[in-house]
């Protein structure tokens, strides 16, 4: 797995627990990626079943936590902007009544497109990938159409950092 997959991945694990608790009394992030390490040192077979080796050994972690960590920083200094735009580009749909996988997933391709750096077009499949592995059978296409309409509202195609 790609060093960028697996920092959006990373991300995405830390915002469902973060969500689930209601954005209060979470662990920092670096703990988080500490835990992860603890949890799977080194597994044997991960990256063969779509996970990530996580081994204080592997030098692509440190790159997949850095994006992680920067990714996770601008969905909590801007959760409400990014929230609203959200909500703009989900016709008929509120953030409460989305599912934590697909607000997320949402928020965190939100996020990079505000941080830019990355094309549009790539941040969109990786959300949409995202939402197929960890969400419902339907999570892919609705992540498509929102954030395919989050990206369309930007003049930049989500290449540059347009906060």
């Amino acid at each position: 797995m790609r060093p960028r997959t697996a920092g959006r991945r990373l991300a995405l694990q830390y915002l469902f627990m973060a969500d689930m608790n209601n954005f209060r009394d979470v662990e920092s992030p670096a703990e988080f990626f500490k835990t992860q390490r603890l949890a799977f040192p080194g597994n044997a077979g991960a990256e063969e079943q779509g996970g990530f080796v996580f081994d204080t050994d592997n030098p692509r972690l440190d790159e997949a936590e850095d994006l992680a960590s920067s990714l996770i920083r601008e969905v909590e200094r801007n959760r409400d902007a990014i929230d609203r735009d959200i909500e703009n580009a989900a016709v008929n749909w509120s953030i409460a009544r989305m599912g934590v996988i697909e607000r997320n997933v949402i928020r965190l391709a939100a996020a990079e497109f505000r941080l830019g750096g990355t094309d549009g077009k790539i941040i969109l499949d990786e959300a949409v990938e995202l939402a197929k592995r960890f969400g419902d059978r339907e999570s892919g296409a609705f992540v498509n159409g929102v954030a395919n309409r989050l990206l369309g509202g930007r003049r930049d195609g989500g290449n540059s950092a347009g906060k």
